[in-house]
């Protein structure tokens, strides 16, 4: 598609957002990455967040590659670069474009992925409505596509202990999982439920992860009961946690994108 008049970038501009998919929830919507180590026990989640004012360096120095880094920015760059086309119009190439994004760490991803497919290509990308983060980083090959084939990933066991806590104690979510094929870029989604209070919304932590070679796995997820949003805070009664296991975005409805299983445990906060 060629870009020839800024009316028609406006219009784009109105239709097109970008924001991780699914079911309204509550939680801290910062991309974490999930690292699990093969073996029957020992994996922790480690989350990242690089100060964007420090560049691809200070992504390195906390552990982030490049996929990790273009998901971690992308979840707000992509508005803003549409903000900036809706505004400016047509711009003269990819160095322009991303220098007028207002982080160095931004303009850095922005500058790789436009200038890996090209200004045409990159624009048309950010066009798409409901893209994701995952799915965009793939299509400008920030991540690695790898569509798993046949029967990629099953969770053996989970494990949730304590099951009963005092409010404000820490719980640990353990889950045991078989890898079978390769898998590709995707997600593993933490839902918590207040059964008590069916009508509310989900407390909900995304964390990305860059593919598994075949074995086993374990992962431990940490539940701070500490944890308040504006729309949720713990308060005895009993809970279940659901782990997702998924390859894309959970629930995205994109190419490579697809759920390999979900699991639910429970535990009950006392008092």
């Amino acid at each position: 598609m060629k870009w020839l008049l800024s009316c028609t970038l406006v219009a784009i501009v109105a239709a097109a957002t970008f924001q991780w998919a699914g079911a309204k929830v509550h939680g801290d919507r910062t991309v974490k990455i999930l690292d699990m180590q093969p073996g029957e026990q020992g994996s922790v989640i480690k989350t990242h967040r690089p100060a964007h004012s420090a560049g691809m360096a200070g992504a390195a120095a906390v552990g982030l590659d490049l996929c990790g880094v273009c998901i971690q920015v992308s979840v707000i760059m992509v508005n803003e670069l549409l903000n900036i086309i809706a505004n400016e119009g047509i711009l003269s190439g990819c160095t322009t474009l991303c220098g007028k994004l207002p982080q160095k760490l931004e303009q850095e991803v922005c500058d790789a992925g436009c200038i890996g497919v090209g200004l045409d290509e990159f624009i048309h990308i950010l066009e798409r409505v409901d893209i994701d983060p995952i799915f965009y980083c793939e299509l400008v090959r920030l991540c690695p596509i790898v569509d798993c084939q046949g029967r990629c990933l099953s969770i053996r066991s989970m494990n949730v202990t304590p099951a009963e806590v005092s409010l404000g104690k820490p719980i640990k979510a353990t889950v045991e999982l078989q890898v079978y094929n390769k898998t590709g870029t995707g997600m593993t989604r933490v839902d918590i439920y207040n059964r008590a209070q069916p009508k509310m919304l989900p407390l909900q932590h995304d964390y990305l992860t860059v593919g598994q070679d075949p074995g086993l796995y374990s992962v431990a997820i940490d539940i701070d009961t500490e944890e308040e949003t504006d729309f949720w805070h713990y308060t005895p009664g009993p809970y279940t946690v659901q782990v997702w296991f998924c390859e894309g975005e959970c629930g995205s409805q994109h190419p490579h994108s697809k759920i390999y299983d979900v699991h639910n445990g429970t535990f009950v906060i006392t008092n």
